[in-house]
């Protein structure tokens, strides 16, 4: 995954702004991931979350004469992602089981999406790990935690026993925490917090 970085990098900016395929690769890259998270976070689909993901960052590529910098380019993607969906949820009128689903965490009237943008920073650092695990420990920290599968359908799925499923599963664990930095840690503990955000 490309260092954040790059949101500082005013060289590629420019190759960005120039109309460089190269660079708008190179943005695509770093911040698809963190817009799929973002989507998904409010719409709990992957594919068309992915989709919205991938319009938004062809709209900027369209306007993107319109950026001064990273951090203007960064709050288009992510107000693009949010309005295109809502803009679904109405289309597929889901909007009351998604507010039920925020009412069990924290009032519908206090979304906040700054705390979703940086959630999902967080969780696309650490999906980015998740990538350098062995591949077993891999596997199983992506199947359960990615799929939600039971330790039962990973042991069934990869021909090894619950126990190994659940050996795996720590081992990861551990072999992540060490792979995240303090920052990352705190950050996602405070995202935890409901008070944080009020």
């Amino acid at each position: 995954m490309i260092s954040v970085n790059l949101e500082e990098n005013s060289a590629l900016l420019l190759e960005f702004q120039a109309g460089n395929e190269q660079a708008f690769d190179q943005v695509f890259i770093h911040f698809y991931p963190l817009l799929c998270v973002f989507a998904e976070r409010i719409l709990q689909d992957e594919a068309l979350s992915q989709d919205i993901a991938q319009d938004s960052l062809i709209k900027a590529w369209n306007k993107r004469n319109d950026f001064l910098d990273f951090g203007k380019l960064k709050s288009f993607l992510y107000t693009c992602v949010r309005n295109a969906s809502f803009n679904e949820l109405e289309k597929h009128k889901v909007k009351i089981k998604y507010q039920s689903t925020l009412e069990k965490s924290e009032p519908a009237d206090d979304y906040n999406p700054l705390k979703d943008m940086i959630h999902a920073e967080v969780v696309s650092r650490i999906f980015a790990k998740v990538d350098t695990l062995p591949e077993q420990c891999r596997k199983v920290i992506h199947m359960t935690y990615m799929e939600g599968k039971t330790p039962k359908e990973i042991s069934e799925a990869l021909n090894i026993t619950v126990s190994t499923v659940n050996s795996q599963k720590m081992r990861g664990l551990q072999l992540l925490k060490g792979k995240l930095s303090d920052h990352d840690m705190l950050t996602a503990i405070v995202l935890l917090l409901p008070g944080v955000w009020k």
